[in-house]
C-alpha cells in the first residue's frame, strides 16, 4: 500500500515516548508499504535527523514550528471550542503541503499519529483513515488540572474538557481508532465507538539490552529515574517523592544516590542538586552506564496516562521496579510478582528500603520483570495487530 503518515514530531531520534512509538511504527510499517512522511520539528536543530529516516520513507516534508507563530495560535483556540494543542500544531503552510501530497498521490491510507494532526485530513473522506491517539490526552490534561495550581489548574481542566469532546468529535472521521493500552481503551470507550478503538501495546527491541542484562550490579544503593524533567507530571512526581519519601529512605541507607536522568530539567528539579544524596543530569547521550548501576528505578508519578516506557526498558535490563499505581497503567504487571507498588510515601520508601535490604527480592522481581517484557512488550508481536487493522479498514 501507499501510505501518507502524518506526525506531531519527527520520529527521531526514539528517546521521548511519542517519538519512540513513532519511530517504530513508521520503520515496521515501512518493511512492507511505500510511505511519504509528513512532520513537525520543534527546533530547527531537528531537521538534522532527517536523513536518518530516509531509509523508511519515500518522501518526508518537516515543518519547523515557529513559536510566534503558535504563541498567536494559542490566543485565538483560547476563544474557540477546540483544545489549545491544535492551536500549538497549527500551521497554514502545512495544511498546504498535506493537501498537496495527498492531490499528487494516489494513497491508499492516510495514518495520523496523535489527534492534534487530525486537523488536517478531517475533510478527506475518500482515502481510508487511522488515527493513533496514543493516549488519552483529555484525561492526561484532567489529571493534571487535580495537582497544579491556579491559574494552570483552570487551563488543564478548561484543555481536558476540551480535548474529551474533541476526540469523541473526530473520531467518527476516521475508520478506525487506536490507543496504547486497555486502560486508555476503557477511559474512551465511552466516547468513541468500541468498533472503531483498538489497543496497539508499545514494546522494546530486545536485542538492545540483551548485552547488558547479566552484567553484576554493585552492591550499592542506586535509585534511578529517567524521564524529561520538563514534563509537568515528572517534576511533580519527583519533588513529592523527594520531600516525603526520600527523606525516610536516607535514614534506612545514608549512603544512598538518587539519580535523576533527563533533558531540560526545572529550576525545582535542578535544587535537589544541593542534596549530595542526589544527582540531577540533564540530558545524557547513553543511558547504558545509569541503567547498568541502578538497583531499583523508581517512578513515583501521581499521573501518568499511557505507558510509561522507561519502566519497560528498567525492566528489561533486570532492574526492580517501584511504582505508583498511577504509573504502571497500560503495563500487565502484578505487584509482588513483577514489581512493586505503593501510593502513600512511607510505603512507597518501605518497598525501595526493602529491597536494597533483600537481595533475593531483587532477583526475584527482576527475573518476573523479564519473562513479562519477553512475552508481552515485543514490537514486532504488537505492531503486527496494526497489520490487521489496517487490511481491515482498506477493505471497507
Amino acid at each position: 500500500m501507499k501510505i501518507l503518515f502524518i506526525c506531531h514530531r519527527i520520529p527521531y531520534p526514539p528517546t521521548k515516548g511519542d517519538k519512540l512509538r513513532a519511530y517504530n511504527i513508521l520503520k515496521h510499517l515501512a518493511k512492507s508499504h511505500e510511505i511519504d512522511l509528513v512532520c513537525m520539528a520543534d527546533t530547527p536543530d531537528e531537521l538534522e535527523y532527517i536523513p536518518k529516516l530516509k531509509s523508511y520513507a519515500r518522501h518526508i516534508h518537516c515543518k519547523n514550528l515557529h513559536p510566534f507563530k503558535y504563541s498567536l495560535n494559542y490566543v485565538r483556540f483560547l476563544f474557540s471550542k477546540y483544545p489549545l494543542t491544535l492551536g500549538h500544531f497549527y500551521s497554514a503552510s502545512f495544511k498546504r503541503e498535506v493537501e498537496g501530497f495527498i492531490c499528487g498521490n494516489k494513497y491508499d491510507l492516510i495514518y495520523v499519529f496523535s489527534a492534534a494532526m487530525s486537523q488536517y485530513v478531517t475533510d478527506i473522506d475518500h482515502i481510508p483513515k487511522v488515527l493513533d491517539l496514543v493516549d488519552a490526552d483529555c484525561e492526561k490534561w484532567l489529571s493534571y488540572a487535580k495537582y497544579a495550581s491556579f491559574p494552570k489548574s483552570a487551563i488543564y481542566n478548561l484543555e481536558g474538557n476540551r480535548t474529551r469532546k474533541y476526540e469523541m468529535e473526530i473520531s467518527g472521521k476516521f475508520d478506525a481508532v487506536t490507543v496504547v493500552s486497555e486502560s486508555e481503551k476503557k477511559i474512551l470507550i465511552p466516547y468513541i465507538p468500541n468498533e472503531k478503538l483498538f489497543v496497539v501495546g508499545n514494546g522494546l527491541d530486545q536485542s538492545l539490552y540483551k548485552g547488558y542484562q547479566h552484567i553484576k550490579k554493585p552492591d550499592e544503593q542506586n535509585l534511578l529515574f529517567v524521564g524529561g524533567m520538563f514534563y509537568f507530571a515528572y517534576i511533580d512526581g519527583i519533588l513529592h517523592f523527594y520531600k516525603d519519601a526520600f527523606n525516610r529512605i536516607k535514614k534506612a541507607f545514608p549512603q544512598v544516590k538518587f539519580h535523576i536522568v533527563g533533558a531540560d530539567p526545572a529550576a525545582s528539579i535542578l535544587k535537589l542538586n544541593n542534596d549530595p544524596n542526589v544527582s540531577v543530569t540533564g540530558y545524557v547521550d547513553d543511558l547504558m552506564p545509569y541503567l547498568t548501576h541502578a538497583n531499583v528505578y523508581v517512578v513515583p508519578l501521581r499521573m501518568a496516562p499511557g505507558i510509561q516506557n522507561k519502566i519497560l526498558e528498567a525492566m528489561a535490563m533486570n532492574i526492580p521496579v517501584v511504582s505508583t499505581h498511577a504509573a504502571i497503567q497500560g503495563i500487565d504487571a502484578v505487584d509482588g510478582k513483577d514489581i512493586l507498588l505503593a501510593d502513600r510515601p512511607e510505603e512507597f520508601a518501605d518497598a525501595v528500603i526493602s529491597l536494597f535490604r533483600q537481595r533475593t527480592l531483587r532477583e526475584r522481581l527482576s527475573a518476573n520483570a523479564l519473562e513479562l517484557i519477553t512475552d508481552k512488550y515485543d514490537w514486532y508481536k504488537n505492531l503486527s495487530k496494526l497489520d490487521q487493522i489496517l487490511k481491515c479498514v482498506c477493505k471497507k
